[in-house]
């Protein structure tokens, strides 16, 4: 049986948050970070095995990426490289978040603690849907969204790449961004 590794690029407040919910999700057999800071062997209970730019290293021994990287620039430029290379991305979903079962969630993002997308909503690649935060019904988010902590996004808004919404934000029914 194929075994399902992790490589998690940043280490930082958003990796290890990313890592625990990877954790908790329970179908990963190994889960390690690549991080660009120096001395740092080990975040949680997982191994820093190299730099950022490494990533190309370890292709044969993680066949599943996630970037966990806040900057949303940063992020999509970090994701079509690895595209390019042939990584799968994964797609990381804290186990109490609820996500419809009618929504589309592309490769690449991460969805964690509580946070709620509904049905026919669609949320682009390599998005974070933050703690707590709130996508409603009918909701089309485009690449590299961050929706933050406790944000809440109406039905029926559309919200361009490479979008902020702010933690605590109210973004009204219909609107686009």
């Amino acid at each position: 049986m194929k075994k399902n590794n992790l490589l998690i690029l940043g280490a930082g407040g958003h990796g290890r948050v990313v890592a625990e919910a990877a954790e908790l999700q329970g179908i990963w057999d190994d889960i390690a970070f690549l991080d660009d800071r120096d001395n740092l062997n080990k975040v949680l209970n997982f191994n820093v095995v190299g730099k950022i730019a490494d990533y190309k290293k370890f292709r044969n021994k993680f066949n599943y990426v996630i970037v966990a990287i806040g900057n949303n620039e940063f992020r999509l430029e970090l994701i079509d490289k690895l595209k390019e290379e042939n990584y799968e991305l994964a797609v990381i979903i804290h186990p109490t978040a609820i996500i419809s079962k009618y929504a589309t969630i592309d490769e690449g993002t991460v969805i964690l603690a509580g946070a709620v997308v509904n049905t026919s909503t669609s949320i682009g690649n390599g998005c974070i849907i933050n703690i707590s935060a709130v996508v409603d019904h009918d909701c089309k988010l485009g690449n590299g969204v961050h929706v933050s902590s406790g944000a809440i996004v109406r039905s029926m808004c559309t919200i361009s790449d490479l979008s902020y919404i702010d933690a605590g934000s109210l973004v009204n029914e219909g609107s686009c961004i």
